[in-house]
Order: structure tokens, then sequence, then C-alpha cells
């Protein structure tokens, strides 16, 4: 009876570290984490933000066709890649995060409102590379 105790407390242990482990978008058990991730790991907000934002990202990823999947992913890396240029910055990070969040808002209004979907998306897509180039 002891050792079932103890498998159990050791199992629950387990799935407690590996919750708080990770955020949405990538292991934060991984040994090749940007400065930014290491950062988004150690701040529950910012885990939260990124937990919320590649949920929205996924959703809307699933909502379009196979080309546009592929332009969201490509969007999404860089992105990434530009919001690992803040390093340990949590207001940079967490701006990063409000910029996409409202992207994935644009976004959204363009596939809820089907007449006019390509050149709305294309106008938003337009409209972030421009915010990204300001920066």
């Amino acid at each position: 009876m002891a050792a079932k105790a103890k498998l159990g407390a050791v199992i629950v242990t387990l799935a407690l570290s590996a919750w708080g482990a990770a955020a949405a978008s990538f292991d934060c058990n991984s040994r090749w984490l940007s400065r930014s991730e290491v950062t988004i790991c150690q701040d529950p907000a910012l885990s939260r933000l990124d937990d919320q934002v590649a949920t929205r990202f996924d959703a809307i990823a699933l909502k379009g066709g196979f080309g546009q999947y592929l332009g969201l992913r490509y969007w999404k890396a860089s992105w990434t890649k530009q919001r690992d240029t803040c390093g340990a910055d949590r207001t940079c990070i967490n701006g990063h995060y409000r910029a996409q969040a409202r992207f994935l808002d644009r976004l959204q209004q363009c596939i809820d409102v089907r007449v006019m979907r390509k050149a709305c998306l294309r106008d938003s897509l337009a409209g972030d590379r421009e915010t990204r180039q300001r920066r």
C-alpha cells in the first residue's frame, strides 16, 4: 500500500512540474531557448499571454486554406524572431504579444466577414509588415 502512495505522489509531482514547464508555443525545458523564451517561462503573465496568443493563432490557422496556413506559419516564425530581439526585456516582450493579439483580432474579423476576404487578409498582412518595419 505504501508503494502505491509513493507512486501516486511521484506521478502528481511529475504532472505538476510538467504543467508549469511549458508555454503554449514552446517547451520551457528545451536546452535551446532564447533569452526571451526563458523570460516568458519565468514570468507567469507572459506565459499566459503566450498561451492565449498561440491558442488564438491555432484556431485561426484551422479556419483557412492550406496556403493561408503556410502564410500564417511564416508570419509566426518571423514574429518570433522579432520578439527574440527583446532579450529579457519583459516590457518589450509584452508589447510584441499585444501587437500580435491586435493583428489576430484584425485577421479574425477578415475571416468572419466572407465578403472581400482575400483583400482584407492582404491588407492586414501588409499593415503588419509596416508596423514591424517601423520598430
